[in-house]
């Protein structure tokens, strides 16, 4: 390998010196050791040297000399003619992938740039992945956050529909039921009477013997309807419209009557009262299908009595409900509620049990007073009358006659707005006075539920405490018995928490369809008392109106 380069060497040197050929073949043998020996001394750094500049210079001249050329007169047309195509089709997206939010941010900067955005856009088009990965990093906030707030408020409404049974007894049904009370009748004399009602029902429901029937039912009897109904639903979240109370004054004055006149407005408030009540049952989705109802209306035997209902009216139930109630708060804590929307809902109906309570004070001011005026108006006829037969001017004694006349004909519409204050207005705010005691009885029991789970949840903690020591002690034949009540008490917590979940379910159902009801009711007694105003005033004024001709008359 050593020996092939000098000879190419010399021969390309022999040249360069001019000498002459047959000079070279006589003195071939004295110089050739010579110039081996100058080139052996030369050829190591020539070796070392020239391998590096062979490698080095001959790509580089032959990259440099035929590239160039290359690269200046073919990259011209090939960027001109293959760059839209395929250079900037393929090579953009890998080099825009890192800088997408550099031209996102520049694209806003420069809008008026009409070319910028044309280069742009069929570069996301090409590569329709990739720009879609980036903006939506930069948006993942926006783009991810709004579908999972819909995503829990489906869950918050889930949680709130009802289970299947649920819902067809929420739905109700499309029969009807209509029930009417009436003829009042009083059996018996003295401290032992008490009055007799007859209980009219018409109904299409399927579970009914007949579509039609009659049965009489004592006020105990209503009484003991409540009760049952309460201790059946109640710790099952329902709200069970109250009974009528007790009215001890009524019936003491209905007891000892001598005629029926003197009690006649007494028993005619609590019969409507009574029939107001089964009517809110008849009207609730699910209570309407109880068998305790439609056992009541038309079974014709005498029903058991409610011992617990002897001497307790709606009222009382209510007191001693709220008693347990606060009992079971003062047992678990000040503050056991653990959903806001229940504690902003029993601060709402304590307000408005207040301004009802109020309002029903003002409404049965406001009856006393016109029953007062009925009264003055009454004199005031009797007063004018005999005026006028003593009056000796016939114009001025016809006219006082009149006058008479058209007084007893308004004290006759005292008397119906009298009536329209009482059961229109006064006794639907009584009414809702008694349902918000209702309500306040289903937080009560919701309270309770709750508190039996903490207890069941506390006593559980307790039994597993007492497993770890007799663990750690060595107590085997203990051990078995505690193990097994820790099994029961955690089927108990479980069970709780279940009762208190629903509870809470169907409270919160039973709620809503109460403002629904509500808010109707109002609608349409507000509506009737209105339009029974305008019926009086409207009559006032024709009645006067017609007085006015007698009164011109006078001479």
């Amino acid at each position: 390998m050593a020996e092939t380069p000098p000879p190419m060497d010399f021969e390309e040197d022999q040249p360069e010196d001019g000498s002459g050929e047959e000079g070279a073949d006589i003195f071939a043998p004295p110089e050739l050791p010579e110039q081996q020996q100058e080139v052996e001394v030369e050829e190591p750094p020539v070796v070392e040297d020239e391998p590096p500049p062979v490698v080095e210079d001959e790509p580089p001249p032959v990259v440099e000399d035929e590239p160039p050329p290359v690269v200046e007169k073919e990259e011209p047309p090939a960027v001109e003619k293959e760059e839209p195509p395929v250079v900037e089709a393929e090579e953009p997206p890998v080099v825009e992938k890192e800088e997408p939010p550099e031209v996102v941010a520049d694209v806003p900067i420069e809008p008026p740039q009409v070319p910028q955005p044309e280069e742009l856009l069929p570069e996301p088009i090409t590569s329709a992945e990739p720009p879609t990965l980036e903006p939506t990093v930069e948006v993942p906030p926006p783009a991810f956050s709004p579908p999972s707030e819909p995503a829990k408020t489906l869950e918050l409404f889930e949680d709130d529909q009802p289970s299947h049974e649920d819902q067809q007894d929420e739905e109700g049904d499309s029969f009807e039921l209509s029930i009417a009370v009436t003829n009042p009748e009083k059996v018996g004399d003295g401290m032992g009477a008490y009055m007799v009602y007859t209980v009219v029902t018409k109904t299409t429901i399927p579970a009914f013997q007949s579509a039609e029937c009659s049965v009489r039912r004592r006020f105990s009897d209503f009484l003991g309807l409540y009760y049952r109904l309460n201790e059946k639903h109640l710790q099952k979240g329902r709200i069970v419209p109250p009974a009528p109370e007790k009215s001890m004054m009524g019936m003491t004055v209905v007891k000892f009557a001598k005629s029926e006149e003197s009690s006649t407005a007494f028993l005619e408030r609590r019969r409507a009262a009574l029939e107001r009540y089964l009517m809110r049952l008849a009207n609730h989705p699910v209570l309407r299908k109880d068998d305790l109802l439609r056992e009541f209306l038309e079974t014709t035997a005498e029903l058991p009595k409610a011992k617990e209902t002897a001497a307790m009216s709606g009222a009382g139930f209510m007191r001693l409900m709220k008693n347990v109630g606060e009992s079971f708060s003062k047992m678990t804590g000040k503050k056991t509620e653990t959903d806001s929307w229940f504690d902003e809902q029993q601060q709402n109906y304590e307000a408005l049990d207040g301004h009802l309570r109020k309002l029903h004070i003002a409404i049965e001011a406001m009856i006393v007073s016109r029953k007062e005026l009925c009264v003055n108006t009454n004199a005031f006829v009797k007063n004018v009358a005999t005026l006028g037969n003593v009056e000796e001017n016939n114009s001025v004694s016809r006219a006082l006659s009149k006058l008479s006349e058209v007084q007893e004909r308004v004290e006759a519409l005292h008397q119906e707005q009298v009536h329209s204050d009482l059961f229109v207005f006064g006794e639907t705010i009584k009414d809702y006075i008694a349902l918000l005691g209702s309500i306040k009885v289903a937080f009560s029991a919701r309270a309770k539920n709750h508190s039996v789970w903490q207890h069941a949840l506390t006593t559980l903690g307790k039994k597993k405490e007492s497993e770890q020591k007799l663990q750690l002690g060595g107590k085997p034949e203990k051990l078995a018995q505690v193990q097994q009540e820790i099994r029961e008490w955690e089927s108990k917590v479980e069970e709780g928490q279940k009762n208190f979940e629903a509870a809470s379910k169907t409270l919160k159902q039973e709620l809503k369809r109460f403002e629904a009801e509500r808010a109707a009711e109002f609608k349409s007694k507000f509506i009737s008392y209105m339009e029974a105003m305008m019926h009086m005033q409207q009559e006032l004024i024709r009645v006067w109106e017609g007085y006015l001709p007698d009164a011109q008359a006078i001479a």
